[in-house]
């Protein structure tokens, strides 16, 4: 199964929250400078990722400046650009017509690395112009990124171990799946973020998600009936006190998220609410088929299927 992001409402998003920033601010200035991208908008990830995707098409057109003809390498030559690059960084001049399509592209950046911060990631290894990974480029990245950013750390920490500068996009994968696998910390609260980008154009799960939100709370709250009136304490009491997040790695939760919830976070970790209130495997292996394996067509014999009930297992000691 695939992830289910909805890629055609993130991207009418994206263009109408775009639209709707750019309106407002042009409607009484011809250009936008840096110091006022940083304040274009209340979700200042959106104003850095701006900022950040300005930089790196202004770096693709700095590179078109290089000539077969002079010694671009020489140190006089690398210190005149680096000035050069300096002085033009502090006089940004966007006109509308090229800063709002720049806005919708960062705006859509922004959702992902709020909702999906491994496919952000992902993508950012991915269209490095070379194949190649660098660790000035993570570090230039880190100024950038607010949000999930303990991902960027992790990666950043573990090209310095190894004493990689520079690496080929495969590898960077193979570091990035590690640092996720590796991780204790958990992605950024989903409601924070969505109030974040709702403060200028109201953002909701369905806009994210393919699954309606409001069919999956009536499942939810339907399977939950059985366990009212406990508190997940109590639940957890009757099983030793595990639980299945805490043996869940930080690459697994992406995977089971992704791909055995439709993308949508809050059903799995209800699901796995759910699960931890189970009396004991069989009870949990039942509720698991009747309510997320058949409704959302699971192969059981994927590594992903597996790889849950073999959890579920771990989680009551079979």
């Amino acid at each position: 199964m695939e992830s289910k992001l909805n890629h055609q409402a993130i991207d009418a998003y994206s263009k109408a929250l775009a639209k709707q920033l750019s309106q407002s601010f042009f409607s009484n200035s011809s250009h936008i400078s840096g110091k006022e991208i940083l304040e274009l908008s209340p979700n200042k990830q959106i104003n850095l990722m701006v900022l950040k995707n300005l930089f790196k098409k202004w770096k693709k057109e700095n590179a078109k400046l290089q000539s077969p003809y002079f010694d671009y390498r020489s140190d006089g030559v690398k210190k005149a650009m680096k000035e050069f690059m300096n002085t033009l960084s502090r006089h940004i001049y966007v006109k509308k017509e090229h800063f709002e399509p720049l806005l919708k592209e960062s705006i859509k950046d922004s959702i992902l690395l709020a909702f999906s911060p491994y496919d952000f990631y992902s993508k950012e290894i991915n269209q490095r112009d070379d194949s190649r990974l660098r660790l000035s480029d993570l570090k230039d990245l880190k100024k950038y990124i607010k949000v999930n950013n303990f991902l960027l750390d992790g990666l950043i920490e573990h090209f310095e171990s190894h004493k990689e500068d520079i690496v080929f996009n495969d590898m960077a994968f193979e570091m990035f799946n590690e640092v996720c696998s590796n991780s204790e910390e958990q992605p950024d609260d989903i409601q924070p973020l969505l109030i974040e980008f709702s403060k200028t154009l109201p953002l909701s799960l369905a806009d994210i998600y393919l699954e309606e939100e409001k069919e999956e709370t009536g499942i939810l709250n339907e399977s939950l009936q059985s366990t009212k009136g406990q508190t997940l304490a109590d639940k957890l009491s009757k099983s030793g006190g595990k639980s299945i997040m805490k043996m869940l790695t930080l690459n697994q939760r992406f995977m089971f998220v992704n791909e055995l919830f439709e993308g949508n976070q809050n059903l799995f970790l209800s699901a796995v609410e759910q699960i931890d209130a189970m009396a004991n495997y069989k009870e949990a292996a039942a509720h698991i088929k009747k309510s997320f394996a058949d409704k959302y067509d699971w192969d059981m014999e994927t590594e992903e299927v597996q790889e849950f009930m073999e959890l579920l297992e771990k989680r009551f000691g079979n």
